[in-house]
């Protein structure tokens, strides 16, 4: 049998692509900052580092959508090419019906964000065994290197840095990775379990964790799974990258408008101090309650 008729040796394949497209595309990134800025390759990495000058924080925008393009947003092309499938009905492009639930998406993610507000927390109490100690300490400087590099590029002074972060962080990364990760592997895990469950969290563990943020891995692992669910239900791709989209482009909104008068912090702690300890229950009853509408209406309308 040819390999590339074997459904787990197409994740392989698929691995392989993102891959390899990933790392062109982060040599042509740093080729293009050597070109803008002069300065010389062996430097750049540092200098990406260095988030404390706006004019680092642009060359790391530069990056960022190089990257987003050439790890997420081509490889499923070329998946698709590479295996001579059709674009629009692979990834289900062609069914639009559902659309008009998108509004019962904006609900849906109002609600849950006590629920992931509580993740954190409890993510945040991760401790590993004391022989682990070295690894923990790894993942905790990660993760705040991280959030320093997120919060670096949150800082906007104008509506120019608004539309680029709207673009970079909401609409990019909706995209490329719903295509990547609800297209390609929830597809594939699907086909290859025989089983919608079983490919709908492996897909979501997988986004969770090539994003390296360990701190932050069980809010987006129930993000990952639904907007899995979202695909899953709808038949159609235009959902899940309609909820990406607002759930990134929601962080980039609070931070221009929100963050000088503190809100961005209090929405944060919904659900997690003394006050409002009993929201994350009240958000899990509504949120269940209205995903199964969604869920049915969405079988209503396919019907």
């Amino acid at each position: 049998m040819n390999v590339l008729d074997s459904k787990f040796s197409r994740l392989l394949v698929y691995t392989a692509i993102s891959l390899t497209s990933g790392f062109l595309f982060s040599l042509l990134s740093f080729g293009v900052i050597n070109l803008i800025s002069g300065i010389p390759f062996g430097d750049i990495p540092s200098i990406l580092n260095n988030l404390s000058t706006k004019e680092n924080v642009n060359l790391t925008k530069v990056v960022l959508l190089l990257n987003s393009f050439g790890l997420f947003v081509l490889p499923p092309f070329l998946f698709c090419l590479v295996f001579r499938l059709s674009i629009i009905d692979f990834f289900k492009l062609k069914e639009h019906r559902t659309i008009q639930l998108v509004p019962i998406l904006f609900l849906l993610f109002v609600l849950f964000l006590p629920i992931l507000n509580l993740t954190v927390e409890l993510n945040n109490l991760l401790q590993l065994p004391e022989w682990l100690v070295e690894l923990e300490n790894w993942m905790r400087n990660a993760e705040d290197s991280a959030m320093e590099k997120t919060t670096a590029l949150l800082k906007m002074n104008n509506y120019n840095d608004l539309f680029i972060n709207v673009f970079l962080i909401g609409i990019l990364p909706a995209i490329g990775e719903e295509l990547a990760f609800r297209g390609v592997v929830q597809q594939t895990l699907i086909k290859e379990s025989n089983n919608a469950h079983w490919g709908i969290w492996g897909a979501a563990f997988i986004f969770s964790f090539v994003h390296f943020q360990f701190f932050g891995f069980l809010p987006r692992l129930l993000l990952g799974a639904f907007f899995g669910y979202l695909f899953y239900w709808s038949k159609s791709l235009w959902l899940p990258i309609m909820g990406h989209f607002i759930n990134n482009t929601s962080a980039v909104l609070i931070a221009f408008y929100l963050k000088d008068n503190g809100m961005e912090e209090k929405l944060g702690q919904i659900g997690t101090t003394e006050e409002t300890n009993y929201f994350p229950l009240i958000s899990i009853a509504l949120f269940g309650g209205l995903l199964y509408y969604f869920k049915k209406q969405c079988n209503r309308i396919l019907t």
